[in-house]
C-alpha cells in the first residue's frame, strides 16, 4: 500500500490482540512513514465479531473522504487506488468493491478455489448486483471495498453489521437498499489475494463464508447442492453407466445418444471452467482435478447447511455459538 501513487492517503493498521510482531512491525515502519497509523484492539465487544469490530474501531481514525478497506492478505498494483477512486467518480459510486486475482500455491488451493468462487458468483451474478433496480441484491467483497465516507456514514457504519461473519455483503446490501450506487468489478489486475493454504482452511472458510452469506439460510445452500449434482456428478454418471454398457456389447442407440451427450455436457463444462480459470488467473492445468473440487464442495456446502442449524462458527482463534445469532434476530 506504501507504493500507491496516489497523491495523498493514510493507512490504518489495526492490531486485532495478534500473538505475533504485527505491532512491533507496524510501529517500525510508521517511524520511517508518518503515512502509517497503529490501532491497538485490545478486546471483543459483546455483539461483535472480531473483524467488524476492528474495522469500526479504525474508521473513527480516518480523516478522509474515501474509506478503503482491504484485508491483510492482499496484494495492491501501485495504482490500484488511483484506478478505483477515478472509476467510483467517473460512475458516481458510493461503493465499489472489487474482485480480486486469486494467489494460490498449494495443490489443494488451485483444485478447489476456482470451484469455490464460481459458488459465490452463482450466488450473487455481477449482472444483478450492479443492477440498482435489484434492491434485493447487494454484495461486496471484503478484501477491497472502496465508500465514500458520506455513504459509510448514512448506512450506519460497521455497527449495523456488527453480529455478520462476512460483513462485506451486508455492506453491499445496505448501500442498495438505502438506494446509493453501488458497483462491483473483476480487477485481477489491481488486487490479488492468497485467502487459504491449506484444505482445512478452505473448507472452515468457504462454509463459513457461505453460511452467513446465506443469511443462515439454508435454502440457496441447498438449491447450489442441487446444481453441482446436477451439472457437475450427473454426467460422470451417465457417462460411467452408458460406457459400462458400450463395452459390455448392450449399447442401444439411446444408451449411444445419451453417451455423446454426456461427451458434450463435459467439454461445455470444461469450457466454462477454463473461462473462470482464466478470469481468476488460475492454471489451467488444475481443471484435470475438476472431479476433486466437485467433491470439496459438495462438503463444504453440506457443512454450511449443517451450520445454519448449530450456528456454531470458529473465526480467526475465536469461537462464536449461536448467542451471537440470535442477539442478530
Amino acid at each position: 500500500m506504501l507504493q500507491q501513487d496516489y497523491p495523498h492517503f493514510e493507512i490504518l493498521v489495526a492490531d486485532d490482540r495478534s500473538a505475533d510482531r504485527t505491532a512491533e512491525i507496524v510501529e517500525e515502519v510508521s517511524r520511517r512513514d508518518p503515512r502509517v497509523k497503529l490501532v491497538r484492539i485490545t478486546h471483543l465487544p459483546e455483539g461483535w465479531t472480531g473483524k467488524t469490530s476492528a474495522l469500526q474501531q479504525l474508521q473513527t481514525h480516518a480523516q478522509g473522504e474515501w474509506l478503503l478497506f482491504v484485508d491483510a492478505d492482499t496484494r495492491q498494483h501501485p495504482s490500484s487506488l488511483a484506478v478505483t477512486i477515478k472509476d467510483s467518480i467517473a460512475h458516481q459510486t458510493d461503493m465499489l468493491s472489487v474482485m480480486p486475482a486469486l494467489d494460490m500455491k498449494s495443490f489443494w488451493e488451485r483444485v478447489v478455489q476456482p470451484f469455490a468462487a464460481m459458488c459465490l458468483m452463482i450466488l450473487y451474478p455481477l449482472p444483478r448486483v450492479n443492477d440498482p433496480k435489484r434492491r434485493d441484491m447487494g454484495f461486496a467483497n471484503g478484501q477491497f471495498i472502496l465508500v465514500r465516507r458520506r455513504a459509510y456514514d448514512a448506512i450506519g457504519q460497521h455497527t449495523l453489521v456488527k453480529d455478520k461473519f462476512v460483513e462485506d455483503v451486508h455492506l453491499g446490501r445496505l448501500i442498495r437498499e438505502r438506494g446509493l450506487n453501488l458497483r462491483v468489478a473483476m480487477a485481477p489486475d489491481l488486487v490479488s489475494v492468497r485467502m487459504y493454504a491449506s484444505l482445512q482452511e478452505i473448507v472452515r472458510g468457504w462454509a463459513r463464508i457461505l453460511y452467513s452469506g446465506v443469511d443462515m439460510k439454508p435454502g440457496r445452500l441447498w438449491m447450489i447442492q442441487a446444481l453441482i449434482l446436477i451439472f457437475s456428478v450427473l454426467a460422470y454418471v451417465v457417462l460411467g453407466v452408458t460406457g459400462i454398457l458400450i463395452l459390455m456389447g448392450k449399447a442401444t442407440p439411446f444408451v449411444w445418444m445419451m453417451f455423446w451427450l454426456g461427451i458434450a455436457h463435459e467439454v461445455l463444462q470444461e469450457t466454462m471452467f477454463a473461462r473462470i480459470y482464466h478470469t481468476t488467473r488460475s492454471r489451467i492445468d488444475y481443471l484435470l482435478f475438476r472431479p476433486l473440487a466437485v467433491g470439496v464442495m459438495l462438503y463444504v456446502v453440506g457443512r454450511a447447511i449443517r451450520m445454519c442449524r448449530t450456528h456454531a462458527v470458529t473465526w480467526r482463534g475465536t469461537t462464536y455459538d449461536s448467542r451471537l445469532q440470535s442477539q442478530a434476530k
